[in-house]
């Protein structure tokens, strides 16, 4: 038991156990054992100490939590005044060329929570369609047995210009995942099936897959979906309210320089 620990439940224990006409400064050491083990033996006592114990720990995780929220907040600062620089290279991007604010999705086609960061990015997409642009970048997980296989079909469709229809399909069929599934789906597009196949396998598909995983570990993505908003971190599913946040500051800043 920590200091501060035994310092609170002390307390708690003299402002309930009384002693007649001696004040706490006169109590002798083993008169004080026996009042504390009496005290905790009853059960006001075991009420009082609970009580105390409980609040204690509130306050400190309320203190954890502060902490942590000030150090988000910093860092997202910093990364605002030091944005991480991503080379968006030969991955597909969805939107207008001329978009202010730049997303950078790495992500993984069987992971459910990227479903979700798919979602997501349709949803801010469509709230800022002339402002926003998407990026994606593949980061197949080690123990989802499929997700390498489908961003390197992903990467097939791409070369035939249907990355994102093919990309949608995954991720809405997330349970049918495999090569029987990528065939059938590079059919229904359309896809010259035989030029599909040999992309899908070729050691090119590999290496840009590779590469994005690369890429992304060196600057900080450990799990899926990881997104960099001109160049703001955010790691994880947030929901779209959370990137509006980073969008509209990004706009502002824009929009105040240009003053």
């Amino acid at each position: 038991m920590n200091k501060k620990l035994t310092t609170s439940l002390l307390a708690a224990v003299l402002s309930a156990v009384s002693f007649s006409s001696q004040s706490v400064a006169d109590i002798s050491e083993k008169d004080f054992s026996t009042a504390f083990e009496r005290y905790l033996n009853s059960d006001a006592g075991v009420a009082k100490i609970g009580t105390s114990l409980e609040k204690y720990f509130q306050k400190k995780q309320q203190e954890a939590m502060k902490a942590q929220e000030d150090e988000a907040k910093a860092e997202v600062e910093n990364q605002f005044k030091n944005p991480v620089k991503i080379d968006i290279g030969k991955s597909p991007v969805k939107g207008p060329a001329s978009a202010k604010v730049t997303i950078v999705e790495f992500s993984d086609f069987q992971c459910p929570y990227c479903k979700k960061g798919r979602d997501t990015m349709d949803e801010v997409a469509k709230a800022y369609p002339n402002d926003v642009k998407v990026s994606f970048k593949h980061y197949p997980l080690p123990f989802h047995k499929e997700a390498e296989p489908a961003a390197k079909a992903a990467w097939a469709a791409q070369q035939q210009g249907k990355f994102w229809e093919f990309h949608d399909a995954l991720f809405n069929n997330q349970d049918k995942l495999g090569t029987d599934f990528y065939l059938a789906t590079a059919k229904e597009l359309k896809l010259d099936e035989a030029k599909f196949k040999t992309d899908m396998n070729s050691a090119a598909a590999a290496a840009q897959v590779k590469e994005d995983m690369e890429l992304g570990s060196k600057n900080g993505i450990q799990g899926t979906p990881g997104f960099f908003v001109n160049g703001v971190a955010v790691k994880g599913a947030y929901p779209a309210s959370h990137f509006k946040g980073i969008v509209d500051r990004w706009l502002n800043q824009g929009a105040a320089g240009a003053k």
